[in-house]
């Protein structure tokens, strides 16, 4: 092998900086991140609160549609695949959202390419055979992989092992973003559900506790930062807003 097949590690980090970033639409998850987002080559696995997970797909999925220089991947070109094992996609938050980032909520939800699963063979169908055959996507994200997990046997594990070489292999077709998500183990306080097989594909392992008070924000495994632990605190009275108009609005409202 010859001296020019290396590179600096300087020239390495450099070229990491001139990635795009992708904010996530959460303060706390893109400070505990180094305070930018999502970096477009690592896969982040997000475990622990559905609710919170869920939402920081949605929001994921409207920035990233904005322009480069609005810290999306390119503006209304951007396909996003939804993969959604959860069945917690809501076209009326993602709506409400896209109009709070100045972005029209009709091409919004037109550039998210939805799949739904209801069981975990078509889980398992649409990562191993189906994902991989879209076209121009630069953002997939996963809504609770394993989620309709049904058991624990070798034939579970066999199957989860078909579905991220499915995910691979769009990895390797169109380079996307790609942010999964995942619940706890029940029989652990810090285990993703799907074990080691599903830790070792993530880049980025970010644990998100939702407790009475505050939810919890740690990075498990980061390639370059730390073992970090933020908290966002909640108010200890709800906020009252009466003259939020968008409350009262109906997902046809974005549309006319």
């Amino acid at each position: 092998m010859s001296f020019h097949s290396f590179n600096s590690g300087f020239n390495f980090y450099r070229k990491n900086r001139e990635i795009p970033l992708v904010s996530s639409g959460d303060s706390t998850l893109d400070e505990l991140l180094g305070g930018e987002g999502f970096h477009k080559n690592l896969v982040y696995l997000l475990y622990g609160d559905k609710k919170v997970t869920t939402n920081i797909l949605l929001t994921t999925a409207v920035i990233s549609q904005k322009s480069y220089a609005y810290g999306g991947l390119g503006g209304e070109e951007v396909k996003v695949a939804f993969i959604d094992g959860n069945n917690r996609f809501n076209p009326y938050n993602v709506s409400k959202f896209a109009v709070s980032q100045n972005l029209s909520p009709r091409l919004v939800l037109e550039n998210i390419l939805i799949a739904r699963a209801f069981t975990w063979d078509q889980m398992i169908e649409l990562l191993e055979h189906r994902l991989s055959k879209l076209k121009q996507v630069k953002v997939v994200l996963i809504s609770g992989i394993t989620t309709l997990f049904q058991s624990y046997e070798k034939q579970t594990f066999e199957d989860l092992l078909k579905a991220i070489n499915g995910i691979k292999k769009i990895l390797q077709k169109t380079k996307p973003l790609i942010v999964i998500t995942a619940p706890l183990n029940e029989c652990s306080s810090f285990r993703p559900k799907g074990g080691k097989i599903l830790s070792h594909f993530g880049n980025v392992l970010v644990l998100i506790n939702d407790e009475e008070r505050y939810v919890e924000y740690i990075i498990v495994q980061h390639p370059f930062l730390p073992e970090r632990r933020l908290l966002k605190w909640r108010p200890r009275k709800p906020k009252k807003s009466l003259a939020n108009a968008t409350r009262t609005k109906t997902l046809d409202c974005w549309f006319s």
